[in-house]
């Protein structure tokens, strides 16, 4: 299976990694694959139940597993938020798939989540804060490994669409 038949989709929480995703999958008439889903279902627990009992550690072995079992499919897979933050994860994403970050400011992963109280990485008072400490250090992790960006804030699920498949496009080309 060559790396042009898995696209993985990285970036900050709230970028919209998991609708612009099934967007993306209809479009393209591909399967899709939210890693975060994948690990819920095979721990039989929530995110923040794995955090609480396993710690972000046990969380991303189990993210590192799910991510390693989604090389067995040709799919448009959006991984967590964090998943560069383990190194093994970097060298897979960029070895076995066309990586496209995501690009969404602080502010717009704020508005995005802040209804959302399953994410354990943001569980604080400051919440804005701790979103703009996470991606001052995922950021450069993300442009490491991505073969190019689309900027979610600026554009709709739609608009995003279209102008990854206009990068696919000059990736394979």
């Amino acid at each position: 299976m060559s790396r042009q038949e898995r696209i993985f989709l990285v970036g900050p929480m709230g970028c919209g990694k998991s609708s612009i995703g099934k967007s993306l999958a209809l479009v393209l008439e591909r399967p899709f694959l939210d890693l975060d889903e994948v690990i819920v279902r095979e721990a039989g627990m929530s995110i923040p139940e794995i955090f609480e009992k396993e710690g972000e550690r046990g969380f991303r072995v189990r993210e590192t597993a799910a991510l390693r079992s989604s090389l067995k499919h040709q799919a448009i897979t959006a991984t967590g938020g964090g998943i560069v933050t383990t190194p093994e994860n970097l060298g897979i994403l960029k070895d076995h798939g066309i990586v496209c970050y995501l690009t969404a400011d602080a502010e717009t992963s704020y508005r995005r989540t802040l209804k959302d109280n399953g994410r354990p990485m943001i569980a604080t008072d400051d919440r804005k804060g701790r979103l703009e400490q996470l991606l001052k250090v995922r950021d450069p992790l993300y442009r490491s490994i991505c073969d190019f960006t689309v900027d979610s804030a600026a554009h709709s699920v739609r608009e995003c669409v279209e102008l990854i498949k206009k990068a696919l496009a000059k990736c394979r080309g």
